[in-house]
C-alpha cells in the first residue's frame, strides 16, 4: 500500500508539472513591418514563475542576439538579405525542465527606399497630391493611410512635432478608429485628396509586393495649412486692396477662431488667397 501511495504521488506530481508547462495559450506574432524594420509581440507577461527573452538567430553569421523587451513588444532591423529566425524563449523557474521556444522565420529578400512625394495646391492648402514611385512591377501594389493628430500629437511643441521619431509616434499615438482620415481600399499609386480641416496629420504610404509578401512603408508628418511659404511676389495696388476681404482667422494649430485674443499669433486668410500672421496687442 505504501508503495502504491508513492507511485501515485509521483504520478500526480508529473501530471501537475505537465499542466504547469502548458504553453498553448502563448501567442507570438509579427505585428508590423517598416521596410527592413520588424516589430513582434507576445501576450505573455513576466511573472513570479514564468519569464521570457526575445532573441533573433542569424543564419548567415551563426549568432544569436538578445533583443529589448518593450512590455511584450520588441523590434529588430535586418541590415542584410538572408534568413533569420525570431525566437521567444519561455521559461518556468518554478518547475524543473519547463521551457520552450516559439519561432518566426524571416526571409529578407527585398530592400529599397520608399520613393514618395507630394504637392500642395497653389490656391488651396488643404488639397494634396500624393505620389509613390512607379516600381513598374506587376507584383507591386500602392496604398495610403492618413491619420488625424490626437491629444498626444497636438500636445507636442512645434519643435517636438518636427523631431519626434517614428517609433515614438507608433507607440504613443492612440490609433483610435475615429482618427482615420483616409485609407486606400485598392491599390492607387497617385492620390488626390482634400483635407476637411487644418491641423497636424501623418500619412503612411506603403508599397506591397504581392509575390514576396514584403512591404515597405514610412511615417510622413503633414502640417495641413499650418506652414505657409511665399512662392511668388505679386504687386498689390490700392485698387486691388479695396476689393480684398478677410475670409477667416486661424490659430497656429489650424483651427478656425471667431475671436482674436491679445498677445497670441493668428493667421488671417484673405479673399485673394493671401495669408498673413498677425498678433493683437490690445
Amino acid at each position: 500500500m505504501k508503495k502504491l501511495l508513492v507511485i501515485l504521488s509521483v504520478l500526480f506530481a508529473t501530471v501537475g508539472a505537465k499542466a504547469q508547462c502548458d504553453f498553448s495559450e502563448i501567442e507570438f506574432t509579427t505585428r508590423q513591418q517598416q521596410g527592413n524594420d520588424y516589430y513582434f509581440q507576445t501576450n505573455m507577461h513576466q511573472g513570479e514563475c514564468y519569464f521570457y527573452i526575445f532573441t533573433v538567430w542569424d543564419y548567415q553569421r551563426k549568432v544569436e542576439d538578445t533583443l529589448d523587451d518593450w512590455g511584450g513588444w520588441t523590434g529588430v532591423t535586418f541590415n542584410a538579405k538572408g534568413k533569420y529566425e525570431m525566437r521567444l524563449n519561455v521559461y518556468n523557474s518554478c518547475v524543473a525542465d519547463c521551457d520552450t521556444v516559439l519561432t518566426i522565420p524571416i526571409d529578407i529578400t527585398i530592400f529599397g527606399k520608399l520613393g514618395y512625394g507630394y504637392n500642395v495646391g497653389a490656391k488651396n492648402c488643404k488639397y494634396y497630391t500624393f505620389e509613390l514611385e512607379n516600381r513598374k512591377d506587376t507584383c507591386t501594389e500602392y496604398y495610403y493611410q492618413i491619420y488625424k493628430g490626437d491629444d498626444y500629437i497636438n500636445g507636442l511643441s512645434n519643435r517636438e512635432w518636427k523631431e519626434v521619431s517614428d517609433s515614438a509616434l507608433y507607440f504613443n499615438y492612440s490609433w483610435a478608429e475615429e482618427l482615420i482620415e483616409y485609407y486606400s481600399i485598392k491599390s492607387e499609386r497617385v492620390l488626390n485628396y482634400e483635407f476637411k480641416d487644418s491641423g497636424r496629420y501623418f500619412i503612411l504610404p506603403m508599397l506591397y509586393n504581392t509575390c514576396s509578401g514584403i512591404d515597405t512603408w514610412a511615417f510622413k508628418k503633414l502640417n495641413v495649412c499650418l506652414e505657409f511659404q511665399t512662392t511668388s511676389v505679386k504687386k498689390i495696388t490700392k485698387q486691388a486692396l479695396q476689393n480684398v476681404t478677410v475670409t477667416a482667422y486661424y490659430d497656429l494649430m489650424g483651427r478656425q477662431v471667431e475671436y482674436i485674443e491679445p498677445n497670441k499669433i493668428y493667421i488671417v486668410h484673405y479673399s485673394d488667397g493671401r495669408r498673413q500672421k498677425i498678433m493683437r496687442t490690445k
